[in-house]
């Protein structure tokens, strides 16, 4: 019988979870330090065996996907990996690469195999009560592989990606991985929370048709995990925000100084560039 385990059974870990029913046929176990949502995972008939050993669980998984916050990852890997038996997949699906997969390779046994992955899909939501079974469904999943990654791992999954149901697989470096993501994800992130934290939100429900809560939509965070991420990709991020600034800036200059050409030629090249990013 093949075993999958996941590590952390908040909203991707649940996710996860309830996501690996049927994969190679296999049992799904799940550890989380809140003893209470592994007993409803059990109960949900999402994982089995809710009271087996943690060790016990770990030696018998062929499969061990891990949702914990990316310092958290790299310290549950090193630390139980005595216990993993030869030839398992340990995988993470932490927001940040770099910081995750090559402090993990240095120090792993050679009979295992690692991945850092990242399926993009979320809620606003956190937990496990907010977990979803196809929470995964037509999302991008995204391998970061280096040169020391073992191929049957990356096989596998890809396998599991496709299980999930992942439209897209995206193989790449944990640096170009950290380098998009501060664009794609944690830059829209800092601009949300910037755009509340300023008065104006307190008395903006009256006076919006929809532009700030499209733009605000992610403001409502989980600050221990997105302050982490933060940090630790905090290079590539610091950079695109000096590029927002500078485009603010030039937006700004344009309008006091009344320069319509200007604008209408930043908002021309940026209507192209979405529209271009619409067609993709």
């Amino acid at each position: 019988m093949y075993n999958v385990t996941v590590v952390g059974l908040g909203l991707i870990g649940g996710s996860m979870a309830k996501a690996a029913k049927g994969f190679h046929g296999c049992r799904v176990y799940g550890i989380d330090t809140d003893l209470s949502v592994v007993a409803k995972a059990a109960e949900d008939g999402v994982i089995v065996n809710s009271s087996v050993n943690v060790r016990e669980i770990i030696s018998k998984s062929d499969l061990i996907i891990v949702a914990l916050y990316a310092q958290a990852t790299v310290d549950f890997i090193l630390k139980n990996q005595e216990y993993m038996k030869d030839g398992a997949v340990i995988a993470d699906v932490c927001g940040v690469k770099s910081p995750v997969v090559y402090p993990v390779e240095a120090a792993l046994r050679d009979e295992l195999y690692f991945v850092g992955c990242h399926p993009m899909a979320g809620r606003e939501l956190s937990g496990y009560a907010n977990s979803l079974e196809d929470m995964f469904h037509r999302c991008n999943f995204i391998i970061a592989a280096t040169k020391n990654t073992k191929r049957p791992g990356i096989e596998i999954m890809e396998e599991f990606a496709r299980h999930i149901g992942a439209a897209n697989i995206i193989n790449t470096s944990p640096e170009d991985h950290d380098e998009m993501i501060a664009y794609t994800s944690q830059l829209m992130h800092a601009v949300a929370v910037a755009l509340c934290d300023n008065e104006h939100i307190e008395k903006s429900a009256m006076y919006s048709a929809g532009s700030l809560r499209d733009c605000t939509r992610v403001a409502i965070l989980n600050e221990e995990l997105w302050s982490e991420l933060f940090i630790l990709n905090k290079e590539p991020l610091a950079k695109l925000i000096d590029e927002l600034c500078g485009s603010l800036c030039r937006i700004r200059s344009a309008a006091m100084e009344g320069d319509r050409d200007e604008l209408k030629a930043i908002m021309r090249g940026a209507t192209k560039a979405k529209r271009r990013f619409l067609n993709n």
